[in-house]
């Protein structure tokens, strides 16, 4: 799965699944792995949905009809990301990716982990029964496996050293397999991100809720290719919601007597920190496209050449460190991203106006999240 997940990533075609796959796959299904969760969210009434519209489907036009698919589309995936269970391994991952170092002790990386299981338990998420049951353990665990699978490895070749006392080196070419893991609970953690970032990007210990609307809508729409959100909910909903989780966290202070206001505590800012950089893999990713139509002109490139062309480009900036991340070099997002800018009226470097203003956009959050 993890080999299948990067090579889509990278441009390769999904294999279809087989009956041959299936026998062949005997002998692994014999093994024990673990334990697999099934969830399921409330079922959708079709009936329901095309109510809203107020038309029936068979007199829909075409413009209706698709605006009512990517409707349904968005509460799909939102009824996934509800039922999606949370486990050792995606928070670890997330964890690990998130640190913003590629040497890191045991004991940052549980305090990271446990913030996040902090802020899960306000959203009632579901989390797989190791991290219920003791999840240091699990995290153990899932430290030990990452090993195993060479996704990090030991500073220390000692045995039997207290993971208290451990410390890790991020396997730099395996950072996309992280990746894989910690994308399995991202959604979660995107409306604390865009809230986050919006905080930070307000440069000051005091601000508003009212302030955090207008920059989380931005980011909303900016990613509206990756992040499916809950359409019959507005930004000011998931702005309170993740404030209200920051204050029980100790992150933000309300005002005590301006109202809708709040202080960032002292060590808010770090932890602010750490659900904004959630999402620095996808500014990366979208930088490497706009830098792209910096760069040529409409009629330079044929469309069909393109994704090619950034994808080369892509990886000459991460080569000249213009990029952090190589999990940003990801062909699923330059084409969301693609979409998202020739949406927008981008076609090439002639837009100059509207190149300006994402460029700014995005160099002001990258330097933000650095």
């Amino acid at each position: 799965e993890e080999k299948s997940y990067l090579q889509e990533l990278e441009g390769g075609k999904k294999e279809p699944e087989t009956l041959k796959g299936v026998l062949n796959a005997r002998k692994f299904l014999k093994k024990r792995y673990g334990k697999i969760y099934i969830q399921f969210d409330d079922p959708l009434s079709m009936n329901e949905l095309i109510a809203k519209f107020g038309t029936p489907l068979a007199e829909m036009k075409p413009k209706e009809q698709n605006i009512l698919c990517r409707n349904l589309g968005y509460r799909v995936i939102n009824a996934i990301n509800r039922s999606v269970v949370v486990t050792a391994y995606g928070l670890l991952a997330g964890a690990i990716l998130n640190c913003g170092r590629d040497r890191f002790s045991y004991s940052q990386i549980r305090s990271i982990v446990e913030a996040y299981l902090n802020y899960l338990a306000t959203q009632e998420a579901k989390l797989a029964d190791t991290l219920v049951l003791d999840h240091v353990r699990a995290i153990q665990h899932a430290l030990d496996a990452f090993v195993q699978s060479k996704f990090i490895e030991p500073v220390s070749k000692e045995k039997d050293i207290p993971y208290s006392q451990r410390s890790y080196l991020i396997n730099a070419s395996r950072r996309p397999f992280l990746e894989y893991y910690k994308n399995s609970c991202i959604a979660f953690f995107i409306p604390p991100a865009f809230t986050a970032l919006a905080i930070l990007e307000k440069d000051a210990f005091q601000f508003s809720a009212s302030d955090l609307h207008a920059n989380y809508r931005f980011l909303q729409n900016l990613f509206k290719f990756e992040f499916a959100y809950d359409i019959d909910k507005a930004p000011e909903y998931y702005v309170r919601k993740s404030i209200k989780a920051f204050i029980d966290d100790a992150i933000l202070m309300p005002h005590q007597t301006i109202p809708d206001t709040y202080n960032v505590t002292s060590a808010g800012f770090r932890k602010l920190r750490l659900y904004s950089i959630f999402l620095k893999t996808y500014f990366e990713s979208y930088w490497i496209v706009l830098n792209f139509f910096q760069n040529n002109s409409q009629d330079s490139i044929k469309v069909k050449d393109r994704l090619k062309k950034i994808e080369a480009s892509g990886k000459h900036m991460y080569k000249r460190h213009e990029i952090d991340f190589p999990e940003a070099l990801s062909k699923v997002s330059y084409q969301n991203a693609v979409d998202y800018f020739t949406n927008k009226g981008i076609k090439g470097s002639d837009d100059t106006e509207k190149l300006e203003f994402f460029a700014g956009a995005i160099q002001k959050t990258l330097k933000t999240l650095q």
